[in-house]
């Protein structure tokens, strides 16, 4: 099933009440559940598991026997009832989101001058949002958190779960300087997170990287980040773990028409597409459902359970949407 399709038949599912903005309690009024809970149902997570190793190809870091006790763990703790509750999403959804139990989580965020100058600092605000709701979804799932790097700041965040610690780290940071996507990715995720690790056979578990821009790269040439990737494949290749031992995630946050083109440029790169999903800017991404067919509400928690999902879940990759 399409992502148009699968959110179609969830927003047909659901009764029509407002979402939450980030951060905030769900309301009152609730979507109607199914009797039966799959959330609560260690089958019915372990298949959401097993799924995920497969349409992912990480078996590598997954041998018989080892998702039971993950499953376990998620019904034990209810995450998944408490996604589904706070982002208010209905179960067919939020048992999507058990995929993330299988990665570790890294977020490379803009900290460039623009991101403060333009649009009076909200994409500021909109990083924050983003961030500390993708700090809390990971927590809940991987007690080992999120980790967090900037573009220029040397400032870091490990093993994030709160939305509280990441607003304590945007509140350090100086927002000025370029935007070097690929140097940074490289040097400050790749190299100490992926490379030294598979040197050393220490590669635990499959890496989800998150990069957050306003804007196309500067300092560096345009395809810097089409190098980089490219490297890590080939690097990936020669190894047991393979390249889907990484995936990669662009995203968006402002208004920025040159940003937006940027995205779509490596989301249909001859050697890079296959490898990426991107997610533009909420309005861009509410006005393609709107026109698709049939048309989808996106709320605010769809699209970031879209931005999620989409580089470690066939179904709700972009690209199916072209």
């Amino acid at each position: 099933m399409g992502l148009a399709a699968k959110l179609a038949a969830a927003n047909a599912g659901a009764s029509p009440c407002p979402a939450p903005s980030f951060g905030q309690a769900a309301p009152p009024a609730a979507a109607p559940q199914p009797a039966f809970d799959p959330t609560k149902d260690v089958n019915a997570v372990l298949r959401v598991l097993e799924d995920g190793v497969k349409d992912q190809n990480i078996s590598h870091f997954y041998p018989p026997g080892s998702l039971k006790p993950i499953a376990e763990r998620i019904v034990r703790t209810g995450a998944l009832t408490q996604i589904a509750q706070s982002w208010h999403l209905p179960y067919e959804l939020a048992m999507d989101l058990a995929r993330l139990a299988l990665f570790d989580v890294a977020l490379l965020l803009d900290d460039s001058a623009s991101m403060q100058f333009f649009e009076n600092g909200v994409r500021i605000d909109e990083l924050r949002m983003m961030v500390g709701n993708i700090a809390t979804a990971a927590g809940l799932f991987d007690s080992d958190g999120i980790e967090v790097r900037w573009l220029n700041s040397k400032k870091e965040g490990n093993g994030f779960t709160t939305e509280a610690q990441v607003v304590e780290l945007i509140g350090r940071v100086k927002w000025d300087r370029a935007t070097p996507l690929g140097t940074a990715m490289k040097h400050k995720i790749l190299e100490p997170l992926v490379y030294k690790k598979i040197k050393k056979n220490a590669l635990k578990k499959p890496l989800l990287i998150i990069s957050v821009t306003d804007g196309a790269p500067t300092a560096e040439p345009r395809d810097e980040i089409v190098k980089v990737i490219i490297e890590a494949r080939d690097k990936l290749s020669k190894t047991p773990y393979t390249p889907d031992a990484v995936s990669f995630q662009f995203a968006q946050v402002g208004n920025d028409l040159e940003a937006r083109q940027f995205l779509e440029e490596i989301d249909s790169h001859p050697k890079i597409g296959s490898l990426v999903d991107t997610c533009s800017n909420f309005e861009n991404e509410s006005d393609d459902m709107a026109k698709a067919n049939p048309p989808v509400h996106l709320t605010r928690e769809l699209w970031l359970t879209k931005l999620l999902l989409g580089p470690i879940h066939s179904g709700w990759d972009s690209s199916d949407e072209k």
